[in-house]
């Protein structure tokens, strides 16, 4: 009888001692996560609900990262964050480390390693019953833009020079975004209003009919914004880009595979940002046509082009650089691009099957 006791008090220490060394690997895998804060551009809204569908369904847990989002406004802000190594990489958009490769600029030591928005965020949209029916019959007319040093500026310029519209021949308002972007097209101080996709569909959600004017076709399908690091993080840790941008983008494939999944997902952990007034059905088709459009520049290939999320083309480049020499801000056009951008971990994020993710994405309640 002793001896029984005594197998069984060793037996209860065993399982004891098994469970703490259970316990001290689960801490230690933990701890061995790599911290990765990723600088959001802009308020915190479904724009980033892919990510939070990634975090959700364990892609940043798999790749043994610890995510976190920080909202930032602007590269004024963003460009110090980097160089500073507060955060490990941004969504940014492009205009600013080209306008920095120029002769007496600051010249960061900052690239470009993910494509993410592939197709312009940017849009030109007027009222539904507007008579301006294309580009070239913004001359003479008022736009409204969100602030007077917003990056996009640029392009607009060059767009509007390619449809034969001197940018003398426009005059340019700024009007923020949301209400008083509204109000200043409705009131027809401006009559074109140049804002974000889901600037605009917040817009027609609250009761606004728009109609976009189609860019034209050299401008079509052009990156606006990417993952932008440090030259030090790319040469000292590609593997952790590599690991952080391959769950990107199976969040991005999934939550285009279910939409209002990635939505839920998104007000599960941010339940401060589900609109309070309307039934379940109204609020998730409102917050769905402001989501989905951001969602589709995210997964935005041209027919025949290969899906590989991240990567770059030429033009991309090219398209902004010859748009800003058009605004005055390049004077040098013969930038490297290699110091613009690199492709090199295109591989590595897609190294994933997305079969496997679109079912996973699909399945979740």
């Amino acid at each position: 009888m002793m001896q029984s006791k005594s197998f069984r008090k060793l037996g209860v220490m065993v399982v004891g001692a098994a469970a703490m060394v259970s316990t001290a690997l689960s801490d230690a895998a933990a701890q061995a996560k790599e911290k990765f804060v990723y600088g959001v551009p802009s308020a915190i809204s479904s724009a980033i609900a892919n990510f939070v569908f990634a975090k959700e369904l364990g892609y940043f847990d798999q790749e043994n990262i610890d995510m976190q989002m920080v909202p930032l406004a602007g590269s004024a802000v963003i460009i110090p964050q980097l160089l500073s190594n507060q955060i490990q990489a941004a969504g940014a958009s492009l205009e600013p480390l080209v306008i920095a490769r120029q002769p007496g600029k600051a010249n960061f030591p900052l690239k470009f390693v993910y494509n993410y928005l592939r197709n312009s965020v940017w849009e030109f949209a007027v009222t539904a019953n507007s008579p301006v029916k294309t580009v070239a019959d913004l001359r003479g007319k008022t736009i409204g833009i969100v602030s007077l040093g917003s990056g996009n500026v640029y392009t607009t310029r060059a767009i509007l020079a390619a449809a034969g519209v001197p940018w003398d021949q426009v005059k340019v308002l700024a009007v923020g975004f949301g209400v008083q972007a509204f109000e200043a097209l409705r009131s027809d101080q401006i009559q074109m209003l140049n804002l974000w996709e889901s600037a605009h569909a917040s817009l027609e959600v609250a009761g606004t009919p728009l109609r976009r004017l189609e860019y034209p076709a050299q401008f079509q399908g052009v990156s606006s914004h990417g993952f932008e690091v440090t030259d030090a993080l790319l040469k000292d840790n590609p593997g952790l880009i590599a690991r952080f941008g391959r769950a990107a983008s199976k969040g991005s494939v999934a939550c285009i595979a279910n939409y209002e999944g990635c939505l839920k997902a998104f007000w599960k952990h941010y339940p401060e940002q589900k609109p309070k007034v309307g039934t379940e059905e109204e609020i998730l088709r409102k917050e769905l046509a402001i989501m989905v459009p951001r969602m589709q520049n995210i997964g935005y290939f041209a027919p025949g082009q290969p899906k590989r999320w991240g990567e770059y083309a030429e033009r991309d480049w090219t398209v902004l650089i010859a748009a800003l020499k058009a605004g005055g801000e390049v004077t040098d056009e013969n930038i490297p691009l290699s110091s613009l951008y690199t492709n090199a971990l295109v591989p590595e994020y897609n190294k994933f099957d997305s079969a496997a993710v679109e079912a996973q994405a699909k399945a979740w309640k």
